[in-house]
């Protein structure tokens, strides 16, 4: 927001000036044109830099990619089925409620 804020602090007084100088009657492009030969160099913000960081791995991360490995193959092997999903232990599997007659 601050940045906003700051931009418009900037901009609205030329476009302001700009409205008096043409007597109120000002096209859209003409605005568009002053805009394009304006610079924010040094009127906004610096932004923070980017901090790398490098992966890890610890117990956790590979319990969560081995489940969501398994679970990938399990839901893509569904047709034919080639999996007992009630025998799975890794990942809770739910079979889909049956429908009543």
């Amino acid at each position: 927001l601050e940045t906003i804020s700051r931009l418009l602090q900037h901009l609205v007084p030329v476009v302001d000036d700009m409205i008096q100088r043409k007597n109120g009657v000002v096209d859209e492009i003409e605005i568009l044109d002053v805009f394009k030969d304006i610079t924010m160099v040094g009127l906004l913000p610096v932004p923070h830099a980017i901090v790398i960081r490098k992966y890890q791995p610890n117990q956790y991360t590979s319990i969560w990619f081995t489940a969501f490995m398994w679970g990938v193959i399990y839901l893509r092997s569904q047709q034919p089925p080639i999996f007992d999903g009630d025998c799975i232990e890794l990942f809770q599997v739910s079979p889909p409620e049956e429908e009543d007659d």
